[in-house]
């Protein structure tokens, strides 16, 4: 993997990062530390999606060019961050979550939901940029290098109101090349309607592909953790530095800490115990951070966009 230095947000106090492959949202801060190494990366970053490579994604950007993915506060920046791990969760099978599909380039970068035979939902920032004769999506398998079937994607209906500066609408359907058979391995979720809202403390199952804490555990093998429905007000408050959390957004985790979106990649699914799918990974700070959940974007706020775009 080629290794480059830059610069976030076009400052030079700002602690360098690696530019790798991958689909996910970092949000760093300042560091004067000149210490570059992995683990001092992962400690200044956020990390909402599990990809291949190690450290942040800065997109390329002319000379003196302030990149658009790109949001400041006083000393905080939020570009797109496509590394991740694991942090509370364990392995399961895809019999366990056989809406998950693995959203492939050369390789593995984010997750996704099958909610038809056809129709995949993922986050917007999976997509943006990408077309759809270089992505792929393998379905019915644990494990994201090999098993299922891999497909072909023919189109991509990506939300026309995509921010990438603050993450909203992070919503995209991706159109296979053909139907797949539904069987143990492969299922659509349930989607919610308009009027449904995930109350408070409701647990939900957050699944993905990542790195975990312990380097001798494979990030190839699918794995899940249990997260409550937060608070959107308190959430709101915490992430008001960043920008706060709006109506298309929905938080989960634990106000401790302990477990969080990192287990899934980004575009991921958040689905209740009663396999309602609420939330698809979108972004955060830090990795199952004490006072800051996992922001998830909200399924039933454009149930009628994915009704309109695809029939189901």
């Amino acid at each position: 993997m080629k290794k480059t230095k830059k610069n976030m947000c076009g400052d030079k106090h700002l602690n360098p990062v690696l530019d790798t492959m991958g689909g996910r949202l970092w949000i760093m801060k300042n560091d004067d530390s000149k210490s570059h190494t992995r683990q001092a990366t992962i400690d200044k970053c956020v990390l909402i999606q599990e990809a291949q490579g190690r450290g942040c994604l800065i997109p390329k950007t002319k000379r003196n060019e302030r990149s658009p993915h790109e949001m400041e506060t006083k000393d905080i920046a939020v570009t797109p961050r496509l590394d991740g791990r694991i942090v509370g969760g364990h392995k399961v099978n895809i019999t366990d979550a056989p809406h998950q599909i693995s959203l492939q380039t050369s390789s593995h970068i984010c997750g996704g939901s099958l909610i038809s035979k056809q129709w995949i939902l993922t986050a917007a920032h999976c997509t943006e940029g990408r077309t759809p004769d270089r992505l792929k999506v393998r379905v019915g398998s644990s494990e994201y290098s090999k098993g299922g079937e891999l497909i072909d994607v023919m189109e991509i209906v990506q939300h026309e109101k995509f921010n990438y500066s603050n993450v909203d609408y992070d919503y995209s359907l991706l159109k296979l090349a053909k139907e797949i058979e539904f069987d143990d391995t492969k299922q659509a979720v349930k989607l919610p309607e308009t009027k449904d809202v995930a109350m408070d403390g409701t647990m939900c199952f957050v699944t993905g592909w990542g790195n975990t804490q312990n380097a001798t555990e494979s990030r190839e093998w699918l794995r899940l953790a249990e997260v409550p429905i937060f608070n959107q007000e308190q959430c709101s408050d915490k992430y008001r530095k960043f920008g706060g959390v709006t109506d298309r957004m929905i938080c989960a985790g634990y106000i401790e800490g302990g477990k969080d979106a990192c287990q899934g990649d980004s575009g991921g699914p958040l689905v209740t115990e009663e396999g309602v799918l609420v939330g698809v990974v979108s972004w955060g700070y830090g990795c199952a951070r004490p006072d800051f959940p996992g922001i998830y974007s909200r399924v039933s706020y454009v149930r009628d966009w994915i009704r309109t775009n695809t029939g189901v």
